[in-house]
């Protein structure tokens, strides 16, 4: 194999590649590394652990077709670092190192036989497949999958739940404290509905990669329990979760008797105050008692003292002392965009919270119990 690349181009396959590539909780070290395959005029950067596989394609000048399986947590430092922005890549093959070139400087890196790693299959034909925008996927996964659950007693909750039926998507996590769904339509009805749970940190890789500059088509496709992602000259498969993940309209509430509106940078500056003493209590509780248009937030360290704190706000309905997780709280503002938000409750029961005049986001969070 004999390869010219451009450094900016190396790196970015590298980098697209790496986090699977260097899987410190994978233990198949078969799979640990990453894949450089000259063929059919084309260059391609793979991984692939037990979980996910990466294949990007980039480009290049080939001069000798060929592949190289490597395992070097070293590689990407390294030609971050080259003093050239043109890269040489050299093996031969029968040879056990590849020699990377950069201007003056020569790397001969030790490599694996590239017997001992799964290609990555693409998945063309699944069940159910539909399009979006890379740009509307990364906000449905950032608005969402921070709130699944990150403890293994209830698997099926460390992933976020994507529901595809007719022109609308949905993306809902939840860890049984707190609740986000996110929303968005379909430019075209989906055939064959689909209902997915895709783990949380593969989710976070996806929105990792996503072009966020220009909005490009992405392609999703359900094969058994995988999911296949692809956009650009970037295709991802993933693990999906087995199990059924709970209804979550019923989770929602939609009964209240109270509705508040408040300034989002007010509301979150008076949490984050309030959250100085709580955050090193137990379960993080602040008291909220909504009366007379103002919010009077309470937390309290045994150790430490109590801070109360009163912001203005706007009551519709009947007045309510409850008591929530605050970093539950700051999570979900966090993730609200708008000028005001609006919260709704009664007593004893969850929370909901959305942008004042855009509904697509629902948030809800689960009051604390205190004496």
């Amino acid at each position: 194999m004999r390869l010219r690349l451009k450094k900016d181009d190396m790196n970015k396959g590298l980098q697209a590649v790496q986090k699977v590539a260097q899987n410190k909780s994978n233990n198949i070290t078969s799979e640990n590394g990453l894949l450089i395959k000259a063929m059919n005029n084309t260059i391609e950067f793979q991984a692939n652990d037990f979980d996910m596989g990466i294949k990007i394609i980039v480009p290049g000048i080939i001069e000798e077709n060929g592949e190289a399986f490597i395992s070097n947590p070293y590689l990407i430092d390294l030609t971050r670092k080259l003093p050239s922005d043109e890269i040489e890549i050299i093996k031969g093959d029968a040879d056990t190192q590849m020699v990377i070139k950069g201007g003056k400087l020569k790397f001969e890196c030790l490599t694996i036989s590239p017997d001992d790693y799964n290609e990555i299959e693409i998945l063309e034909n699944g069940y159910s497949k539909f399009t979006t925008t890379s740009i509307i996927l990364k906000d449905l996964i950032d608005n969402t999958s921070y709130a699944c659950a990150t403890d293994d007693g209830r698997p099926i909750f460390k992933g976020t739940y994507l529901d595809v039926k007719e022109n609308q998507m949905a993306m809902v996590a939840t860890d049984t404290h707190r609740l986000a769904l996110k929303t968005a339509q379909l430019d075209e009805i989906i055939e064959t509905p689909m209902q997915v749970v895709i783990p949380s940190r593969l989710l976070t890789e996806i929105s990792r990669q996503l072009p966020t500059d220009i909005p490009e088509t992405v392609e999703i496709t359900a094969v058994r329990n995988y999911l296949a992602v692809k956009f650009g000259n970037v295709y991802i498969r993933t693990r999906l979760i087995e199990g059924q993940f709970p209804d979550y309209h019923r989770v929602i509430p939609s009964s209240f008797t109270c509705t508040v509106t408040v300034d989002r940078e007010v509301f979150t500056s008076a949490v984050e105050r309030a959250s100085i003493v709580a955050k090193d209590a137990q379960y993080n509780v602040i008291n909220f008692v909504i009366a007379d248009d103002q919010i009077h937030l309470m937390s309290q360290n045994p150790d430490y003292g109590t801070i109360e704190d009163f912001i203005p706000c706007h009551l519709e309905g009947e007045p309510l002392n409850i008591s929530f997780n605050g970093k539950f709280v700051l999570d979900i503002l966090k993730h609200c965009h708008e000028e005001e938000v609006v919260l709704q409750s009664k007593e004893k029961s969850p929370m909901l919270v959305q942008n004042k005049d855009n509904t697509d986001c629902v948030f809800v969070v689960t009051p604390m119990r205190t004496r």
